[in-house]
């Protein structure tokens, strides 16, 4: 049972501070686009949408060629990033000290705050995380809500890596996400599913 209990407040991968910028669900009646937001689309999505779509010849050509090597890319930088012991970390810890290859050390990790009702840290299992993106969005007793892979990632840098979280609208937290959901390939969808650790018998 305590096993349970650890696991479910965080399954390794927890936060004592819940970041309130990006992540925030926003609140309040949709808002129309202004005409700012307007001319960014007309500048932006637009033009790009006939430099790829604008021709045939550019939906045979031009266009797949930037999908491989956009997304390679995306890809590799993410690998990178997860393996980088200085990109994220403020403490010299990795992504992948935890989780070498995406799989997992095996063991525990301790929880650098203590918890206020037993004054001890929690020790937590050390989760894989292949086929892990599979089971997001889902909820975490950290945030208290339903939460993203990404804004996960982001607890575990604040937590156990020591800095600050990615800002989520950034390139550099697309590229780690991107890595993350390759690890979950081959694993079927399913949003929201514990682990099997978790699981009561």
């Amino acid at each position: 049972m305590r096993k349970l209990l650890v696991f479910v407040l965080g399954v390794g991968l927890v936060a004592g501070i819940i970041y309130a910028g990006e992540s925030a669900v926003s609140a309040g009646a949709p808002q129309a686009l202004e005409q700012a937001d307007k001319d960014m689309m007309k500048n932006g999505a637009m033009k790009n949408m006939d430099k790829y779509m604008g021709t045939m010849e550019a939906m045979k050509t031009v266009l797949p060629k930037a999908v491989m090597a956009k997304q390679a890319a995306s890809l590799k930088n993410g690998k990178k990033l997860f393996n980088s012991t200085t990109a994220l970390g403020a403490n010299g810890q990795a992504c992948a000290s935890c989780h070498p290859g995406g799989a997992t050390t095996g063991g525990t990790v301790q929880t650098p705050m203590k918890s206020e009702l037993t004054g001890k840290p929690y020790d937590l299992p050390v989760p894989s995380l292949v086929g892990a993106a599979a089971t997001f969005p889902k909820f975490k007793v950290p945030n208290d809500r339903v939460i993203t892979v990404s804004e996960m990632a982001n607890n575990c840098i604040m937590m156990f890596m020591g800095a600050k979280p990615i800002p989520l609208k950034s390139q550099e937290m697309t590229d780690l996400t991107a890595y993350l959901h390759s690890l979950s390939a081959d694993a079927k969808m399913e949003p929201g599913k514990m682990p099997g650790m978790m699981k009561m018998k």
